[in-house]
């Protein structure tokens, strides 16, 4: 009974701190509800060349889901910028960049996977290890001091025109990755 009440107070504290950040945003980020309606679509199962998930050796091995159920998290922005579309050159690193916890292990996620496309085709697989004070101080949980995460995107590696980047909390144990909130579109021009 101790172990139900503690998790739910958990996932309680972890949804009302990411309103609070969500709330802190800038005035000009937006968010987009996960979709709870559909299941999210197949993804590609082959990693691209020099993309690695430890544990893993193709994608189709990971359950993507697009609700939580203790992993959360930001995509705070793209190139400094923390605009819902922002256009990018396709000769240039897209650098991309937030925070992503497990809630319901009370540390941070193992990895943020971005991806694109319907088919949720991986792009690149950032560590989580950059300093986040604020989430940690939000929270109320020290172990989320070192919740960020941060990675440059090859944007060759990308199509043209307009693109929509997701970032999902990776739960390796679990092989499990969690959606988080917001997804930018990039504007790819070449």
């Amino acid at each position: 009974m101790i172990k139900i009440q503690k998790s739910l107070h958990v996932t309680f504290l972890g949804a009302i701190a990411t309103i609070i950040l969500v709330a802190c945003a800038p005035a000009n980020q937006t968010t987009t509800p996960p979709d709870t309606a559909s299941p999210p679509p197949q993804q590609t199962t082959e990693l691209p060349a020099g993309v690695s998930i430890p544990g893993v050796n193709n994608v189709g091995e990971i359950n993507f889901r697009t609700t939580s159920i203790g992993a959360q998290g930001f995509f705070d922005g793209v190139n400094g910028s923390n605009a819902a579309r922002i256009e990018v050159s396709g000769t240039e690193p897209i650098n991309v960049y937030g925070w992503a916890i497990l809630a319901h292990k009370g540390r941070p996620a193992d990895n943020v996977i971005i991806t694109y496309g319907d088919n949720n085709a991986v792009v690149a697989v950032a560590p989580v290890n950059v300093e986040r004070p604020d989430v940690a101080k939000v929270l109320n949980n020290s172990a989320f001091a070192n919740s960020g995460w941060n990675i440059n995107l090859d944007a060759s590696s990308l199509p043209e025109g307009v693109v929509v980047l997701k970032a999902w909390a990776y739960d390796s144990e679990a092989r499990e990755a969690t959606q988080l909130t917001t997804t930018r579109e990039v504007a790819i021009a070449r």
